[in-house]
């Protein structure tokens, strides 16, 4: 490795291909310095009172590494437009212009990667409807041009597996004395713009914050991508309410979370005297044990306190909860209510064939079949897959 970080095998090639027996491809001096001054500021000739080729050896040996590259990527860019057809003929220079193209292929990949670690991206999904996704020709509405080329295929098309990838924020369509709740988490691998989990909810109306400057803010169905961390962005989600100030406003305990515990809220089943004896209960047990979470159901809670303050104290203290809406048993949805507004990662599941209200639809939930063991065997694989995920 050389002192500007640009490998012996990393340059050659390059050195080779542009530089003919000290002459350049088939610039003249003058041109060759117009070129170099437009590509990177500097007149090499001019600099180094030396020949074309020459020169370029020089510049290559002591310049920063974003320099060269800008110079090699130009030159190779005109090698491709004017110089070519010149070695047709030539096997060699064909060899020596495919590495070429290798290496700065394998150069701006790294360098896009160590970007992308340095930057972060997020999408806001705003919907009249949370039941159909968003139409392609409103993804990247009011996004940075630059910001949605990242995020497109070549033919211009959104790169969902790109975008999946990405903190989202979804949102019904509202307005500014909108009651409407906003929720943000990670995106399914399916192209239901569905959330796959949900790490807070918080009033819609903080989205103004990130829209200020857009032309719709929450009336319009649209996709967007912006530049920034949303979380900062947003705000702390943790104050979005002021509450009232009396003994009939329900009050989390002061509990720090354990971010290996998962909560299970689900309705008990009178044929099953103790949690271990639930199938159910058990295939979720199973797939928290593989990725070593303690999972905790309130009925194990062995102490003669308050049921409402052990829900309490086991939601304030889980990192995820898991639902369990089959049957729409009330408690469970109230319960998965107030994880998501403590700002809990939710993972709903769900018996297959039951339909949910239109208020959760929206959220990806598991849906498993509960007929024997082996197919509980199918929950545990799905939550030990989404769990991964999180």
């Amino acid at each position: 490795m050389t002192s500007n970080g640009v490998t012996f095998l990393e340059k050659e090639p390059f050195l080779r291909l542009f530089n003919r027996n000290g002459y350049v491809l088939d610039f003249g001096t003058e041109r060759f310095d117009d070129f170099t001054q437009e590509s990177i500021g500097v007149r090499l000739c001019d600099k180094y009172r030396l020949s074309k080729g020459r020169s370029l050896e020089s510049f290559v040996s002591e310049a920063s590494a974003d320099q060269i590259w800008k110079l090699f990527a130009d030159l190779l860019k005109y090698y491709e437009s004017f110089y070519i057809q010149e070695d047709a003929s030539d096997a060699k220079y064909g060899l020596l212009y495919q590495k070429c193209k290798q290496v700065l292929s394998s150069h701006s990949t790294e360098a896009r990667k160590a970007e992308d670690s340095n930057s972060m991206y997020f999408n806001v999904i705003i919907r009249a409807d949370e039941s159909f996704p968003v139409e392609n020709e409103r993804i990247f509405e009011e996004t940075v041009p630059t910001v949605a080329a990242r995020f497109k295929n070549p033919d211009g098309t959104p790169n969902f597996e790109l975008l999946r990838t990405l903190p989202t924020i979804t949102s019904p369509e509202y307005a500014d004395n909108s009651s409407a709740i906003a929720q943000i988490g990670y995106l399914g691998a399916d192209l239901s713009q569905y959330l796959n989990s949900v790490v807070a909810s918080f009033p819609a109306v903080k989205l103004n914050r990130i829209l200020a400057s857009t032309r719709w803010r929450g009336l319009r169905t649209r996709w967007m991508v912006f530049e920034g961390d949303p979380y900062k962005m947003l705000g702390d989600l943790r104050n979005n309410y002021n509450p009232v100030q009396s003994e009939a406003v329900l009050q989390f305990p002061n509990t720090p979370i354990n971010n290996k515990q998962i909560a299970v809220m689900m309705p008990f089943n009178p044929a099953y005297p103790t949690p271990d004896m639930d199938p159910v209960y058990g295939a979720i047990k199973e797939a928290a044990t593989q990725l070593e979470y303690e999972c905790i159901r309130v009925d194990e809670i062995q102490r003669p306190t308050d049921i409402t303050q052990d829900i309490l104290k086991l939601i304030e203290g889980s990192k995820i909860i898991i639902a369990d809406l089959s049957g729409a048993n009330p408690n469970v949805y109230y319960e998965m209510g107030l994880a998501h507004a403590r700002g809990r990662i939710v993972v709903p599941i769900s018996r297959d064939k039951e339909k949910l209200p239109f208020d959760n639809s929206h959220i990806r939930t598991i849906f498993y079949h509960a007929d024997d063991k082996y197919s509980l065997n199918g929950l545990t694989e799905q939550l030990v897959k989404a769990l991964k995920a999180l």
